[in-house]
C-alpha cells in the first residue's frame, strides 16, 4: 500500500518537473536533422521527448523478448529457504496478532487470561514428589 503512494508521489513529482522544463523552455529553438530532413525552429523540449518515446521503443523488445532465466539447483534451494524463512516470520507475525487480539477482546469483557505458572508448578511438582516418595517407601517398612 505505501510503496503505491511513493509510485504515484513519485509519477506526480515528474510530470511537474517535465512540465516546468517545457514551460522554461518553449522559446528555446533549434534546428534538428534527422535523416536528411531538416526541421527548423523546433522546440527543445519536443525534441527531448521524442528522444526519450524512441528509447522506449528501443528497448520494449528487448524486455518482452528475452528468454525466462534458468536458475541452477543451488539458487533454485536458497530461493525456496528464503521463501520459507518469509512464511514462517509471516506465520508468527500472525500467531502473535491473534494473542494480541484475543488478550484486547478478554480486556474489553474484563476477563483476563490466566497465564500459567510453568515454572513454578513445575518447580513445586518437583519438590513434593522426592518428600512423598520418601514417606510411601518409609510407611510400609514401619509396619514389618
Amino acid at each position: 500500500m505505501a510503496f503505491m503512494v511513493l509510485k504515484l508521489i513519485f509519477t506526480i513529482a515528474l510530470l511537474v518537473a517535465v512540465a516546468i522544463f517545457s514551460g522554461f523552455n518553449l522559446d528555446n529553438r533549434c534546428n534538428i536533422w534527422l535523416f536528411g530532413k531538416v526541421f527548423t525552429n523546433a522546440p527543445i523540449f519536443m525534441s527531448i521527448l521524442v528522444s526519450f518515446a524512441a528509447g522506449i521503443l528501443v528497448t520494449l523488445p528487448a524486455v518482452f523478448l528475452r528468454g525466462e532465466k534458468k536458475m541452477t539447483a543451488e539458487q533454485a534451494r536458497a530461493l525456496a529457504e528464503r521463501l520459507e524463512q518469509a512464511e514462517k516470520r509471516n506465520l508468527e507475525k500472525q500467531i502473535s496478532r491473534q494473542k494480541r487480539l484475543e488478550e484486547a477482546k478478554a480486556k474489553a469483557q474484563g476477563v483476563m487470561p490466566k497465564k500459567p505458572l510453568f515454572g513454578k508448578k513445575e518447580k513445586a511438582a518437583q519438590s513434593d514428589a522426592p518428600a512423598a516418595s520418601a514417606q510411601d517407601s518409609s510407611a510400609p517398612q514401619e509396619n514389618k
